[in-house]
């Protein structure tokens, strides 16, 4: 079955509407002011308070450098998930394991880190991430990720995820803009109860 992950979390009441739904990752967006969702480590360590401890935590980083990756690995996530540009002796030396991103701009450079062992899986995702823009699945069709997770972002919802499972046979799915609220601004439980839903129908 695929794991779900619900992402850009950003108040304690919506770690209620993962737990029962019973999902697998819950991210939370750090060190990215550019972000609405962006909060602080402290604000995410009280939502993650909130949250069964099947539920595994994903930092969600663009570019961070080494001293947020340490704050990251000294609360206690449990992934970290980098966007942007990284040096591989970061992602080596990270503390805890790493889910590397891929956009359209950058996604040839996945052979880069055929060796790097720290990376636990790696996230596709659109051009712009965050924006609730999909992508030309097919594209992700032709690497190979060994045993490491595959994580299908970018532009996911409730009425697209199943097809999207049944086409790409992810290993995980992951949404945050497709099931937050109308106006932009928190998570809609109404929206996670469908999205995970047709995930798990595929």
């Amino acid at each position: 079955m695929v794991k779900i992950k619900i992402c850009g979390l950003t108040d304690e009441k919506e770690a209620e509407y993962l737990n029962a739904n019973k999902v697998d990752f819950a991210g939370f967006v750090l060190f990215y002011p550019q972000s609405r969702r962006n909060i602080s480590t402290e604000k995410a360590k009280k939502i993650i308070n909130k949250l069964e401890n099947s539920i595994k935590t994903v930092a969600v980083t663009v570019s961070p450098t080494r001293e947020q990756i340490k704050e990251i690995s000294r609360s206690g996530f449990d992934y970290i998930q980098i966007h942007g540009d990284t040096e591989k002796d970061l992602i080596e030396t990270a503390g805890i394991p790493v889910l590397r991103a891929f956009n359209v701009k950058n996604i040839n450079e996945f052979d880069m880190y055929a060796n790097t062992s720290n990376i636990a899986g790696y996230v596709f995702d659109a051009n712009e991430p965050g924006s609730g823009k999909t992508f030309d699945w097919s594209s992700v069709k032709k690497f190979s990720a060994g045993d490491r997770m595959v994580i299908l972002a970018g532009g996911l919802n409730a009425d697209n995820v199943e097809e999207a499972c049944r086409y790409l046979r992810p290993d995980a799915v992951d949404v945050s803009s497709g099931v937050e609220n109308d106006g932009g601004t928190g998570k809609d439980k109404a929206k996670i109860d469908r999205f995970v839903r047709n995930a798990r129908n595929a």
